[in-house]
């Protein structure tokens, strides 16, 4: 059984870095191109061409089951097999499903969205991911409160929301893979905390925001009791601030700040800048970002570019690469990963999707120093 798993992986290995190259030109090309965006997978919702949803109530018109007048449903299960591959450690082979109910009220002024979620594998978990309440003064200015996703990052934080299987950055892929390896323990004792139960970019967190949308700008400014360690709102506050600006139909630019006092005990703060910009003018979208961390005294920042065509209704393709470096004393590492999704859509409910990824490891420390190689297989049902 394993034998033949491990000749497949080296064989669409192979596959995925022929073709690495060839859709590479293919995307450059592709900007070129006069062709109207099919619904699919890899299309973010309508709001993106009509203007930024930063700060908007997104409850009230959007998609989902019908289950009275003032309630809709919908959701998604995501079935994955991935495997993991690095030149210091044997790899990783996993079976992994994540399934997410969403409720949607609407009592308008008042909305209200309950997110369930669960997923198996080594983080085995059951409850509820978010639950908030929006009242709306008018058409441009809402309060919500709740605990709510964090607004920073260009990736959106469920897989329907991603132009392919993984997130874009090394550290996204730890969270995931929870094996013991000298890189996790080297990372972890550097930054005194466990990584690998680290969400840097996206996270789910109790507070109150005030937003203002008027579909060309948007802001938000929330205070939590967290934004990604502590959870104690009488010693620990968090506040991020974010803006976007829907420069013209399809140009969305977009910037934040994020701050939280003392994380851990005794430590220093944490800080995160964060800035993108995306251009969706059809079938094709580009996507630029930028983050730039101080965490707890360690200094992280990342890029990452992302290009994605859709090339009929039914076959879209994404390539990516992002960087990530780090210092913390004396120690330094970077990290170039580079990735090409296959993204199929059988049915208006249902994505067969595929990705390759590897990643190049540097740094000063031989603990953490090679390369790994990264194979998923995605099935995708929504609803």
């Amino acid at each position: 059984m394993w034998a033949f798993i491990d000749s497949f992986y080296n064989d669409m290995k192979k596959f995925m870095k022929r073709i690495l190259s060839i859709f590479s030109s293919l995307v450059l090309s592709a900007g070129f191109l006069n062709a109207q965006a099919p619904v699919g997978f890899a299309v973010q919702p309508a709001t993106t061409l009509q203007g930024t949803d930063l700060g908007a109530n997104t409850t009230t018109n959007a998609a989902g089951i019908a289950l009275g007048n003032r309630f809709k449903l919908r959701g998604f299960v995501d079935f994955q097999y991935s495997h993991l591959d690095n030149d210091l450690e044997v790899g990783d082979d996993r079976l992994s499903t994540d399934a997410d109910v969403d409720f949607l009220i609407d009592f308008s002024p008042v909305t209200a969205e309950v997110h369930l979620k669960g997923t198996t594998g080594t983080g085995k978990s059951f409850g509820i991911e978010q639950a908030f309440g929006r009242y709306s003064f008018n058409r441009d200015f809402n309060i919500s409160f709740g605990r709510q996703v964090t607004n920073l990052g260009y990736e959106g934080d469920e897989p329907t929301d991603l132009y392919t299987v993984s997130n874009a950055y090394f550290f996204d892929v730890l969270t995931k893979h929870s094996f013991t390896s000298s890189i996790i323990q080297t990372i972890d004792n550097t930054f005194g905390t466990s990584v690998s139960a680290t969400h840097f970019r996206k996270n789910y967190v109790d507070g109150i925001r005030a937003n203002f949308n008027n579909g060309q700008f948007g802001i938000s400014l929330g205070l939590h009791d967290k934004y990604w360690v502590k959870d104690d709102f009488n010693d620990n506050v968090a506040i991020d601030l974010a803006a976007s600006i829907m420069i013209l139909p399809g140009l969305e630019a977009r910037m934040g700040y994020a701050y939280e006092e003392e994380p851990i005990a005794g430590s220093e703060e944490i800080e995160q800048f964060n800035a993108w910009v995306s251009y969706n003018p059809g079938a094709l979208t580009l996507g630029l970002e930028y983050d730039n961390f101080d965490l707890m005294g360690v200094d992280l920042w990342d890029v990452m570019f992302l290009a994605n065509y859709q090339f009929t209704h039914w076959f879209g393709a994404t390539l990516r690469y992002a960087h990530e470096d780090v210092k913390a004393g004396s120690l330094e590492m970077d990290s170039d990963r580079f990735s090409l999704a296959l993204l199929f859509a059988l049915t208006d409910n249902f994505n067969l999707n595929l990705e390759y990824s590897h990643t190049e490891l540097g740094s000063n420390t031989v603990d953490i120093h090679g390369d790994m190689d990264e194979l998923y297989l995605q099935g995708l049902l929504n609803f």
